[in-house]
């Protein structure tokens, strides 16, 4: 494989990462609004369920406690994947960050050949 063919191929390969980087930093900011909204609708949900126990019978009480309960279980899933979308973001713009590390050692060690 000649130089340029190299340097063609290396381009390439970085485009590549670019846009597979650019894609996983859409797919974090989506992931994150939409755990944000989730955990949201979901806090919603159990003061809604929350209200209702302290208006109705005992029976009732009941059964919306139960509720309660499983709305907080899902409002700690939720909090869980939404932490895990954030260290997702963080992970992103590292690789970002190395990749721009790369470009630069790449285009350096062909300005040297270039001599």
């Amino acid at each position: 494989m000649s130089f340029s063919e190299t340097e063609e191929t290396t381009g390439l390969v970085l485009q590549r990462m670019e846009n597979s980087l650019n894609a996983l930093e859409q797919m974090s900011f989506d992931s994150i609004n939409i755990t944000d909204k989730l955990v949201m609708k979901i806090d919603e949900i159990r003061e809604c369920a929350d209200n209702i126990k302290t208006c109705q019978g005992q029976g009732d009480e009941c059964m919306l406690g139960l509720i309660s309960d499983f709305l907080q279980e899902l409002l700690n899933v939720a909090f869980e994947v939404n932490n895990v979308s954030h260290e997702l973001e963080k992970e992103t713009v590292y690789q970002r960050e190395t990749l721009e590390n790369l470009k630069q050692i790449v285009g350096f060690l062909y300005a040297m050949t270039d001599n």
